[in-house]
């Protein structure tokens, strides 16, 4: 049998989030007039279903700040945006494009079927 005593050490709690302190400037590039501005329908709806409201959410708060020549905190969705290819990060800057591409095939097929299917609309 197992006994507790006050030398047993206290399991520290997993998955605990800090709060973000890092700032970053936010640069827009406007490398190609292909793409979809990040409010756009197309955006929202597509790129949001394949990697998440949040993240987009933080990529329009990117794009304004891009957009005003503001700094912003650390987006929480950073992670997530880097790995779509979303944004770049290098520094203390963060590099958004001004037009957001087409979703890549191999999102499209972690679409839905009914979103697959809506999507095929959006391909030229």
């Amino acid at each position: 049998m197992l006994s507790m005593t006050s030398n047993t050490p206290v399991a520290e709690p997993t998955g605990v989030r800090f709060p973000r302190t890092r700032s970053f400037s936010v640069d827009l590039i406007h490398e190609s007039s292909e793409g979809f501005s990040p409010g756009h329908e197309y955006v929202r709806r597509f790129w949001a279903a394949a990697i998440g409201r949040g993240a987009i959410r933080d990529l329009l708060e990117l794009f304004l700040a891009g957009l005003r020549q503001r700094t912003v905190q650390e987006p929480f969705y950073l992670g997530v945006l880097l790995a779509a290819g979303l944004v770049e990060v290098v520094g203390n800057r963060i590099r958004i494009p001004s037009r957001i591409p087409p979703l890549p095939a191999n999102m499209v097929l972690r679409l839905s079927p009914y979103l697959r299917s809506d999507h095929r609309r959006w391909e030229r």
